[in-house]
């Protein structure tokens, strides 16, 4: 008997396999959610060892129960299960074979530091209480990393809640202070290398990793358009080890450029169409953290204009197409945002409404 794979079957998971002559099939979670696709994948191994010592359900009862997080008693009845699912650290492994993300990676870390095992609401709650308590983590990164573990075991993560005060919304850079930063860039004996780089993504409202990633054959410049539907994307979480991705949104969108950006597009040396338009001085791809500690701190700091992460020439790209007269949901095809989340995260006040004096 071979391992179990997990099969597709619509939208489904499905497992198929043939004990002592007779076939089998179970069908669980949607092919599109990672961790019920890993759940079914470990179910597999289950099966596959009991089979292996003749031990194997033939009602399928204490798979399905398995699967649903109740311990299989053999004689009728159930109760619910405390370690009945895989440890957490594997759950969370599982989703980084099949793409690894920060948040997932530094979770395990922080899981492994906090040494005690992980099974009931009780445990999942003085775990979170421990994240806040002795490792001071914020109330935003805690939610973030309760928002994983309710994917993987909501069972006993479901109930929690973590609620993040407010906070200002990210102040966007004005039209002066722009002129000024490329300014500088341009006569910089250091960084006039980035100085297109930032242009584009001031003019664009690109992600970083998509303007990174951006090849010639992405430009159109007859019809004065990108085409965007890939990015650069750090690869295991290294900023200069990177590897080509969808969009965040696994979106294609066209964005129109301006007489800035097509002036700079048309005085750069053209490559292969499969080359990047922007690399650093060695020809490799920008390394963002190396831009961000290095160029784009010390220019700020020469300017004397106070600091905000280099993203925020996207934000800055939002609210001045905003305050010109662009709708929100034209600046949002342009930028791949959904629209209630452009008003929510990235519009800033760049130009202040006059109230009348009563």
């Amino acid at each position: 008997m071979r391992e179990l794979k997990v099969l597709r079957n619509g939208n489904c998971c499905l497992l198929r396999w043939t004990y002592q002559g007779k076939r089998y099939s179970l069908t669980w979670g949607s092919w599109k959610d990672k961790v019920e696709k890993a759940r079914l994948e470990y179910c597999g191994k289950l099966i596959y060892q009991d089979c292996l010592l003749n031990q194997f359900d033939t009602s399928l009862n204490k798979y399905n129960l398995w699967l649903q997080g109740i311990t299989y008693s053999g004689n009728g009845d159930s109760k619910p299960a405390e370690s009945n699912f895989p440890p957490l650290v594997s759950l969370l492994e599982e989703r980084l074979v099949e793409a690894y993300n920060n948040a997932d990676f530094a979770l395990i870390k922080l899981i492994k530091a906090y040494g005690k095992e992980i099974k009931t609401k009780v445990d999942a709650k003085a775990f979170m209480k421990w994240l806040s308590d002795t490792r001071e983590l914020k109330p935003s990164s805690r939610k973030r990393y309760l928002a994983i573990l309710q994917a993987v075991r909501r069972d006993i993560f479901g109930e929690l809640e973590i609620k993040v005060p407010q906070t200002p919304m990210a102040k966007p850079f004005t039209k002066a202070e722009v002129t000024r930063i490329l300014a500088y860039l341009q006569d910089s004996k250091h960084y006039s290398v980035y100085h297109d780089f930032i242009l584009l993504l001031f003019n664009t409202g690109l992600r970083t990793s998509e303007a990174i990633g951006l090849q010639w054959k992405n430009i159109d410049l007859t019809k004065k358009e990108l085409h965007i539907y890939e990015s650069l994307g750090r690869s295991k979480g290294s900023s200069n080890r990177r590897e080509r991705k969808t969009t965040k949104t696994g979106k294609y969108r066209v964005v129109p450029i301006n007489n800035n950006v097509y002036q700079m597009l048309i005085k750069r040396p053209k490559g292969g169409k499969d080359e990047l338009v922007f690399t650093s001085l060695k020809g490799l791809p920008i390394d963002d953290h190396t831009l961000s500690q290095r160029c784009w701190r010390n220019t700020l700091k020469a300017l004397n204009i106070e600091h905000r992460a280099l993203y925020t020439t996207r934000h800055t790209f939002v609210s001045h197409c905003v305050d010109s007269g662009l709708t929100v949901a034209e600046v949002a095809s342009i930028t791949g945002h959904n629209p209630k989340v452009l008003l929510d995260h990235y519009l800033g006040s760049v130009k202040k409404p006059h109230l009348p004096e009563l």
